[in-house]
């Protein structure tokens, strides 16, 4: 997993929700101001990257959770994923995680449910190893909410557990529960910062969609050229065209690209060898 340095509170226009320093829990009406603002830009920013997505999850964390805050994790999956941690402690653990094969931030990324962990209680069974290094480093409980591949609106999936988009776990140095006015801002931010990488996604998939009809109509109409041009079928011209491809070490859209552009009419006319109808 890619590191990701940990990030500093910012004031600008990318950032209109976070203030310079946040020494105390704000205030109701201000703090659902910060909040919405904070929920409005992590859902909206289409062309943010996914490391500075990361980080800006962890900012407004900070900004709505007051001091003192818990450190936090904020993982976005992907090839390779991207980190950012809150502290070096916060590091620490996400690379604990790496070296034992367990934790709360794994249990996330693969799809695991929104929970409150004490490491003294649950966490001890479900993470023996990692229970007792964050114990010896201060952490006394986690909140572990997976970043959902799928948001309440989308149908069930078939079968099993999809794996999560992303991750954010606090580690608290306090066993008890969060307060609210910590515990809904997270959980919200988090939300926000999953529908912003479903968005991603799906406008990703539909730009693959349309490349590989492009592809598909350049392809067509290339056999369309090369069955006129050497009198065969349109399935023979196709042949010749991916066997010219190969041999040729071309991608079979780029070579048929030229091909309607009329920009590689004679290596067809020397190497080709039509196929019988």
């Amino acid at each position: 997993m890619e590191a990701f340095p940990a990030p500093r509170l910012a004031r600008d226009a990318a950032h209109p929700a976070a203030p310079r320093q946040s020494p105390a829990v704000p205030a109701p009406p201000e703090r659902e101001r910060l909040l919405s603002r904070a929920l409005l830009d992590l859902a909206s920013s289409a062309d943010r990257e996914p490391a500075r997505h990361a980080a800006c999850l962890i900012e407004y964390l900070g900004v709505l959770g007051g001091r003192p805050a818990p450190e936090v994790v904020a993982v976005v999956a992907g090839r390779p994923p991207v980190a950012a941690a809150s502290g070096r402690r916060a590091e620490a653990l996400r690379e604990l995680e790496e070296q034992l094969g367990e934790g709360p931030l794994r249990d996330c990324l693969a799809g695991a449910a929104a929970d409150e962990i004490p490491l003294e209680e649950t966490g001890a069974a479900r993470w023996p190893r990692f229970a007792v290094r964050a114990r010896e480093l201060g952490v006394r409980r986690v909140t572990a909410l997976p970043l959902p591949a799928a948001g309440p609106e989308d149908e069930p999936a078939a079968s099993g557990t999809e794996a999560a988009l992303g991750a954010l776990v606090l580690y608290h140095d306090a066993a008890g529960p969060q307060p609210p006015e910590r515990a809904v801002p997270a959980r919200a931010l988090a939300e926000a910062a999953a529908l912003h990488l479903r968005h991603r996604r799906v406008r990703e998939q539909v730009r693959q969609l349309e490349h590989a009809l492009r592809s598909r109509i350049v392809i067509e109409q290339a056999k369309g050229v090369l069955s006129e041009r050497f009198g065969v079928t349109t399935d023979g011209a196709f042949g010749e065209l991916r066997r010219y491809a190969r041999s040729h070490q071309r991608s079979l859209h780029d070579l048929a690209r030229s091909v309607v552009d009329r920009a590689a009419p004679d290596p067809f006319r020397k190497d080709a060898r039509p196929p019988e109808r």
